[in-house]
């Protein structure tokens, strides 16, 4: 008899106490039934872990494991941390000030199963602090084309991304994307964690996407939420115009000088898991980003 494949939910937490229960809650609360959860506490210094650990006492029907790291190593080392524990086919990385709604792992999984790509990213519902809708169509969102699409979560329309050059950004943001784990494992042969501390999806996205190609969800199933302290833009909803404070262009700027070399740094470290030819492939298209 066919099997519904395992799903593994990531979810890391920093100093989120006020939203990560809400998070961890819009997971239990998913349509597909067939998930892990593993929650990874990167040395939160307020009450995260004793909500983690009363969500788990309270939710003993779901598989849950709890990573709580001793000292801070930033979002990527826990991300990775996470993936090392994860028995799932597919993987999705959550914010912990994020929620999902319910029908997130339903329609990432049809998109998976009717295509071969290394992860899917759906739209976002952008949220407020206190979970009210500001709008389904967000502008970290890629744009849809046909507004109907927006609510449609039966037969969702979705789009393989193709030719993207690498290093762009085509996406939405982490927990939007939900990967196939064996694109991305060999991630945890990856050392310069620190470096990606924050904005780890610009990597991330861009290294799966360079291994196997994306598919963009048109239908949005994730609440992103807009506040002070988002790594991303932060500001709230002002029409059409995305305001980025001084502190994110900065994150954005280094983000943007150190992908590439970082990437064909992994990619030749990579040279005798992959072959000498695949990893100069994807060298070459890394090099050839530079230009085109």
């Amino acid at each position: 008899m066919l099997k519904l494949p395992l799903v593994s939910f990531i979810v890391t937490s920093y100093n989120y106490e006020k939203f990560l229960y809400k998070t961890l809650e819009s997971i239990k609360n998913q349509s597909y039934k067939n998930f892990e959860i593993i929650i990874v506490d990167d040395a939160s210094s307020d009450n995260s872990v004793n909500i983690a650990e009363e969500f788990i006492a309270q939710n003993q029907d779901i598989r849950i494991t709890l990573l709580v790291n001793p000292q801070n190593i930033g979002q990527l080392g826990s991300i990775l941390k996470g993936l090392d524990k994860a028995n799932g086919q597919f993987v999705s990385f959550v914010d912990s000030d994020d929620i999902l709604l319910e029908d997130y792992t339903k329609v990432h999984i049809q998109t998976h199963l009717q295509t071969s790509v290394a992860f899917t990213s759906c739209r976002l519902t952008e949220i407020d602090e206190n979970d009210e809708v500001l709008t389904f169509n967000s502008i970290s969102s890629p744009k849809c084309e046909n507004i109907k699409d927006l609510f449609e979560t039966e037969n969702a329309e979705f789009k393989l991304l193709k030719h993207k050059r690498f290093g762009g950004w085509y996406w939405s943001p982490n927990s939007s994307a939900m990967y196939r784990k064996a694109a991305i494992i060999s991630l945890l042969d990856y050392k310069s964690t620190d470096k990606w501390r924050i904005c780890p999806d610009k990597f991330i996205m861009n290294y799966a996407h360079l291994i196997g190609g994306s598919a963009i969800i048109f239908t949005p199933l994730a609440g992103y939420r807009r506040h002070q302290n988002n790594a991303g833009s932060c500001s709230p909803v002002t029409g059409n115009k995305k305001l980025i404070s001084d502190k994110t262009t900065l994150v954005n700027i280094a983000n943007n000088i150190k992908i590439r070399p970082e990437t064909i740094k992994f990619l030749w470290q990579q040279r005798h898991k992959n072959g000498i030819r695949t990893s100069l492939t994807l060298i070459s298209k890394v090099i050839l980003s530079y230009i085109f």
